[in-house]
């Protein structure tokens, strides 16, 4: 589905909000402190994913942490590639402890290779 087309009397609502509510008040205010009329509570209440994150305010996105964790495991795998053959190279950057952690989940891999290929049945 294509993004919208942000809203300009929303945006400007939003460009205009300190999004630091006060303790126990759902309420948003303007920058120089007036409270949000119901109007415009509404308005801002009604503002699109897309309108709010135009505006910089962060949205908390539960796919976020997901996305965030494979594309981590993703990046290991391109790494990992790259520094099995050329580990010789990573040894004066790393320090004394990484390079026994290196060691260690090296031989945990190694050791468990052919877990990790594709599946000959």
């Amino acid at each position: 589905m294509p993004a919208s087309t942000p809203r300009p009397h929303v945006m400007a609502l939003l460009f205009d909000s300190d999004f630091n509510r006060p303790s126990g008040t759902r309420t948003f205010r303007h920058l120089d402190g007036r409270p949000f009329t119901d109007e415009e509570q509404a308005l801002a209440d009604d503002a699109t994913l897309e309108e709010l994150q135009a505006a910089g305010v962060h949205v908390h996105n539960p796919e976020a942490g997901a996305e965030a964790q494979v594309a981590a495991y993703q990046m290991a795998e391109l790494l990992f590639k790259y520094a099995v053959p050329h580990r010789e190279a990573l040894i004066p950057f790393m320090t004394h402890e990484d390079m026994l952690e290196y060691g260690r989940l090296e031989t945990l891999i190694t050791e468990g290779a052919h877990l990790l290929g594709p599946h000959k049945d």
